[in-house]
């Protein structure tokens, strides 16, 4: 057994491809014929020859075997996953548990890395997207014209039903091929397009258990009806579920520039109606969530609507309610954006100021005279930028058109002071 130093690394993390130990670089089988003790699955174990050191297999959920590995720092452990443990794999959740200073960390070849090697894709112009223990809809919101998605299955189901949101949103020839066993000698490929997917991918395809392990690759090809979304603030409100309260494109669009959604932002949408704002921030905001707060019952069900419309996981309903004015009701992270469409009041208004994250920006649209009065208060004591908001569409007139006004918005930002 070696000896373990204060500051040497005690975690091997292996990544193996197909062809087992032929598969790993002299690093790795270095690292891995000087382990006490391996961590991994029955499938990558019946790789390994056995031999006497002790094996600890994952238990589901993989939080179950972080004790057995705990109870070995003072042994080398080493931990073999599949491809790059960096991509999608394990090795994402064991830096949650262990500082990199205690890791060695040796990427096999990812399953993204083969897959474009086949398909001729280079590898910056592909988008890389898991459906591994994720809801299949959010692959909706990677489906756009012209894209090349790459996309690991959760098992020999998923191609299928890749294919059925590719034709529910108008991209039914969409090519599509589905590579299994990567690298390895029962390597295999399937290509065809989205609308064949019932003959491609029949219940004999999805009852083999060696087909679960596979990837697919879309070349996204946009049909007559396609839904084409941009990226730009301000869809169409006919993309959203048809809601009485709703905050209208132009507006949407105006709020979100204040708003500025980055990587990983969380937003507070109150008064959310059908949460068109947060849904919209959530697209331009990569790896953020969102929480809505609402007084109306059937607000819940329009929102869960348009997250599933738009393939997000990461829109929650925080309350049914008013915004909690005490740090002790919260039941969800501080923002780094607010926005707040209905519901206003000084002492919501005060609350949210109250629970932004130092930098965070908040932006306030008022309909009434009533909380037109909250705001002109809130800007009087705090500062930031009011603005007057009017809108008009071109309505028919009899034979001819005029341009109906919409109700004016009275609209308010401010941002906190990001404090060192």
């Amino acid at each position: 057994m070696a000896e373990q130093t204060p500051n040497r690394p005690w975690l091997s993390v292996i990544g193996m491809g197909a062809d087992g130990l032929n598969s790993l670089s002299a690093q790795a089988r270095t690292a891995l014929d000087a382990a006490d003790v391996l961590v991994s699955s029955p499938r990558l174990f019946a790789m390994i020859p056995q031999d006497e050191r002790p094996r600890i297999e994952w238990s589901s959920p993989f939080s179950a075997t972080l004790p057995a590995i705990e109870a070995c720092r003072a042994q080398n452990v080493a931990i073999i996953a599949t491809g790059d443990p960096l991509c999608y794999g394990v090795g994402n959740w064991l830096l949650t548990k262990f500082p990199i200073e205690e890791m060695s960390i040796f990427p096999g070849i990812s399953a993204f890395a083969l897959t474009c090697a086949r398909m001729g894709w280079p590898q910056h112009k592909a988008i890389l997207h898991t459906l591994h223990g994720r809801d299949d809809s959010t692959i909706r919101d990677a489906i756009a014209p012209g894209a090349r998605l790459v996309v690991l299955s959760a098992d020999a189901k998923t191609p299928k039903t890749i294919c059925t949101h590719l034709v529910k949103l108008g991209y039914e020839n969409a090519t599509i091929s589905v590579l299994s066993h990567l690298d390895g000698s029962k390597e295999n490929r399937i290509d065809g397009v989205a609308k064949d997917s019932e003959s491609l991918f029949d219940a004999a395809f999805e009852a083999d258990p060696d087909n679960d392990l596979n990837t697919v690759a879309i070349h996204c090809v946009a049909g007559t009806n396609a839904r084409i979304l941009s990226r730009a603030p301000g869809l169409p409100d006919h993309h959203f579920s048809k809601f009485r309260k709703m905050t209208k494109s132009e507006l949407r669009s105006l709020a979100l520039s204040r708003l500025a959604p980055q990587p990983g932002d969380i937003i507070w949408d109150v008064g959310a109606g059908s949460a068109s704002v947060a849904v919209e921030f959530l697209r331009l905001a990569p790896g953020g969530a969102a929480y809505t707060f609402d007084i109306d019952e059937d607000a819940k069900e329009h929102q869960r609507e348009n997250a599933d419309r738009f393939g997000l996981t990461n829109l929650y309903a925080a309350s049914h309610g008013e915004l909690p004015l005490q740090d002790h009701d919260l039941n969800c992270p501080k923002p780094d954006a607010i926005f707040m469409g209905g519901g206003i009041s000084k002492d919501g208004i005060e609350a949210a100021l109250r629970f932004l994250k130092p930098g965070g920006r908040f932006v306030c649209n008022s309909v009434t005279i009533e909380s037109e009065a909250d705001l002109l208060s809130a800007y009087g004591e705090h500062g930031g930028e009011l603005s007057r908001i009017s809108i008009a569409r071109a309505e028919p007139l009899g034979a001819v058109h005029g341009f109906k006004p919409a109700m004016p918005i009275t609209q308010w930002f401010w941002q906190k002071e990001n404090k060192a």
